[in-house]
């Protein structure tokens, strides 16, 4: 294969996006934690495929479907973890969610490297604590407006 071509990723199996770990709503219906989609099959996919809205359902992409750089162990069904962009306050950053996992040692190395190499602002947490990594503004950003108060 060439450097050139690009292998395709599918989700398959996995239904991590739709399961409640990131919040959400389809069809009206808030998604999040110990809430997952309705029409959502573990394991199969979305019980009305052909009729899945355009937000969130259609758009939506976690990193590790369309960035080669993300490695296999990280695809969400593998790992219990989603990478995804984010924005606050005009601020785009990666965020590694559990899904329901807390990321392990390797998801969160590769993940602050993968940051670090290519300077772009990211954000993890980890047991009850949060972690950021990034510009000055970010961290300034971060830590004066989503740091909880017994983190700080």
């Amino acid at each position: 294969m060439s450097n050139q071509e690009v292998v395709k990723r599918s989700c398959g199996t996995c239904t991590k996006c739709c399961e409640g770990h990131l919040a959400s709503v389809i069809n009206g219906k808030p998604i999040y934690p110990g809430n997952p989609c309705a029409i959502l099959q573990i394991g199969k996919g979305c019980g009305d495929y052909e009729n899945r809205p355009v937000q969130p359902c259609r758009t939506f992409e976690c990193e590790w479907l369309v960035n080669p750089a993300v490695p296999e162990i990280l695809k969400p069904e593998h790992s219990g973890v989603i990478i995804t962009w984010q924005k606050i306050n005009d601020m785009r950053f990666l965020k590694m969610t559990k899904a329901p996992n807390e990321p392990n040692t390797d998801s969160t190395t590769w993940f602050i490297k993968y940051l670090l190499m290519n300077s772009i602002n990211g954000a993890w947490d980890s047991d009850t604590k949060k972690y950021w990594v990034g510009s000055p503004e970010f961290m300034q950003m971060m830590n004066t407006e989503y740091l909880s108060d017994d983190q700080k």
